[in-house]
């Protein structure tokens, strides 16, 4: 019986791609695999953490996190990936009905708007309240 859900199959030869990175993706070379761009989605981490030769099972480049380390990232990443889907669903939701929906959303973006420019004059009467009293 064959197991289709570990055999894997290629049209071409991949004895060559021997660097594996953190993702999972298999490169030519260690560098390439280090700056892998599919671990910036794939790997919890945002990046790539190491690469492994596949035909000595040796980490090569980076160091492989610890659990610890692991689920640490995986927490954050999950926190962040949360956040980016409801920005995702609220701005579909923008898309599909303009009207009170976009308007308090863009009240909610002026006012923060208006608490930086706040913040930002008054970080600038300190500055000339200093230089006025010669600090």
């Amino acid at each position: 019986m064959l197991d289709t859900a570990t055999t894997t199959f290629t049209s071409f030869d991949t004895s060559e791609y021997v660097y594996e990175c953190s993702c999972g993706e298999l490169y030519k070379m260690a560098v390439s695999a280090l700056s892998c761009r599919k671990c910036r989605n794939y790997c919890v981490f945002g990046y790539c953490t190491h690469v492994i030769d596949t035909t000595t099972g040796e980490v090569v480049a980076g160091t492989e996190p610890t659990l610890e380390e692991y689920e640490e990232a995986r927490v954050l990443a999950e926190a962040k990936w949360a956040e980016e889907k409801a920005e995702y669903q609220l701005r579909l939701a923008l898309d599909r009905q303009e009207g009170a929906l976009y308007e308090a959303y863009m009240a909610e973006q002026a006012a923060e708007a208006a608490v930086v420019a706040a913040n930002l004059t008054m970080d600038n009467l300190y500055v000339i309240q200093d230089e006025l009293s010669g600090y």
